[in-house]
């Protein structure tokens, strides 16, 4: 038929499948620190040592908490604590702001770098022995916050922030799903 435009279909990409979780509790956190090119070292290994489960123990607050905990509970399992602080934190994220803040010698401008964590536990139901939510305070305050305050030891404030009620949602990937 003449003035009918023919449709023309173009290939897309493969469309997935997603399922959706939520929304679940979670707990976000971020430590606020002064950017300096000489903490980024510090930084790193900070960072890096959530996922190593020999670096945790070896943390002195860490040591001293375990400590504490057989002091007080005979039955304190101290490998599936640690282990569970090491999973807890599944990854973080780090943006810089630029700010001003009030000093005993007047406005200083400074530029912070914020590192950020949400913490969620894998399901809906929290099992006691690996309930990411009741560590998420110690993970992040006594193997991050701490030990920068500590390690670094010349800020004269290193602030955490706890945002204790978010709640996340997931649009999770169905593998082996998606369509052509």
């Amino acid at each position: 038929m003449p003035g009918k435009k023919k449709s023309r279909q173009r290939p897309g990409p493969p469309v997935a499948a997603y399922t959706f979780e939520g929304p679940k509790p979670a707990r976000m956190y971020e430590v606020i620190l002064p950017k300096k090119l000489g903490y980024f070292g510090k930084f790193e290994e900070v960072l890096e040592d959530l996922f190593d489960e020999q670096a945790i123990r070896e943390i002195p607050l860490v040591r001293k908490a375990i400590a504490d905990r057989h002091r007080d509970d005979p039955d304190f399992d101290e490998d599936a604590w640690i282990r569970t602080l090491c999973h807890a934190s599944r990854g973080y994220s780090i943006y810089e702001m630029d700010g001003r803040y009030l000093s005993a010698a007047g406005p200083i401008d400074e530029r912070v770098l914020v590192i950020r964590f949400i913490f969620h536990n894998p399901s809906d139901q929290a099992d006691p022995a690996t309930d990411f939510l009741a560590v998420s305070m110690e993970v992040v305050n006594h193997l991050v916050a701490h030990r920068f305050a500590q390690e670094l030891g010349v800020e004269e404030e290193i602030w955490f922030v706890e945002y204790p009620m978010p709640k996340l949602s997931i649009w999770r990937k169905t593998p082996g799903n998606s369509e052509g």
